[in-house]
């Protein structure tokens, strides 16, 4: 059972109370037992109330003087003015009570519980502060965690947003070229146009299924990644090569969502194609991982990418899995290991 915080203090005081108390037991073994009860609920009132005095003289004293700045300072002055306060109460509580104290009580007894009276304020000066440093700072780290795990989750969702503001920057592109070479085909080869616009439904209709999703099985975005090719298929004809070998582990596993086309469509938009030069793009899975690989033809005027939209990816992955995103460049081509989720 956790005793809670603002009790814990006088706990302390109660378990302090007992043990004076055995001494006293057996110090003052003639002493009848109800004194001795008596003499414990005096203590834990006395202790008690030198806590909260302790207490509201420190909440004063912030206002003047900062701890972090003046420990020694507000230190002695918290155990001069606790003593200042305290000594009134003490001394008229003496004269009161002379009349009926025992014989053995005379001025050095006095003067020995005047000491001890004091090295107790002093100690329970220095308990109330390492009280009190403990409790803010155990404040301030739950604080920090907090405030650690709020950027976090505000990082990923900055993240997401990227990532599907990048989503809706691919589509409109891709829309704006495949209506382009729709346009050709209507003209030339009507049938074979009319195979396009199945594919692109097809594509479209993945992305509004999906929009709302980080990941989906490898095997969905297989599906709509071969609807995919067949565009780009038919726009490039022998100039674009895609090998797909995935195993049937690999297809349970989960990527984010159109990561694929993505990727893809990254390397035809950095590379020339040509029939005679095609580009080649090789995808395959090992293991958790899936790589996707492609030789570099690099278009001239895409050389100074800022791969804006890899950086993003990376980003997104690194929310859902402790696996990066590993990117190798080399002389003849280019390729990105993807952790499958």
């Amino acid at each position: 059972m956790t005793i809670p915080r603002k009790y814990s203090p006088y706990v302390f005081i109660v378990i302090l109370c007992m043990v004076i108390g055995i001494f006293r037991a057996i110090i003052l073994d003639m002493l009848p037992v109800y004194i001795h009860v008596i003499a414990f609920f005096a203590q834990f009132t006395v202790m008690s109330s030198i806590w909260q005095l302790i207490m509201f003289i420190n909440k004063r004293l912030e206002r003047k003087f900062s701890f972090e700045q003046s420990p020694g300072t507000q230190i002695l002055l918290q155990v001069m003015v606790t003593i200042v306060l305290i000594s009134p109460v003490i001394y008229f509580s003496y004269l009161l009570g002379r009349p009926y104290l025992p014989a053995f009580v005379d001025r050095r007894y006095i003067a020995l519980l005047t000491a001890i009276l004091v090295v107790a304020i002093m100690l329970m000066t220095f308990g109330y502060y390492t009280y009190d440093l403990f409790a803010k700072n155990k404040v301030a780290s739950e604080e920090k965690a907090r405030l650690q795990l709020e950027a976090a989750q505000l990082e990923k969702q900055v993240s997401m947003m990227q990532y599907h503001h990048l989503k809706n920057q691919v589509n409109p592109h891709f829309l704006f070229n495949t209506l382009t070479s729709l346009d050709g085909l209507i003209q030339s080869n009507p049938s074979l146009a009319s195979e396009f616009v199945r594919h692109l439904s097809r594509v479209y209709r993945y992305v509004l299924e999906h929009k709302e999703n980080e990941v989906v099985s490898l095997e969905t975005e297989l599906d709509f990644i071969g609807h995919y090719l067949s565009l780009l298929q038919i726009r490039y004809k022998d100039a674009l090569n895609v090998q797909l070998d995935i195993s049937p582990a690999g297809r349970e596993k989960g990527i984010v969502m159109v990561t694929l086309q993505m990727l893809i469509d990254n390397a035809v938009k950095h590379n020339s194609l040509q029939p005679g030069m095609p580009l080649r793009i090789r995808i395959w899975d090992e293991g958790d991982s899936l790589h996707i690989h492609n030789n570099r033809q690099l278009r001239k005027q895409m050389e100074t990418s800022n791969k804006h939209g890899l950086k993003q990816l990376k980003e997104l992955y690194a929310f859902l899995t402790p696996r990066p995103v590993a990117v190798i460049e080399r002389g003849e081509y280019f390729e990105i290991n993807l952790p499958l989720l």
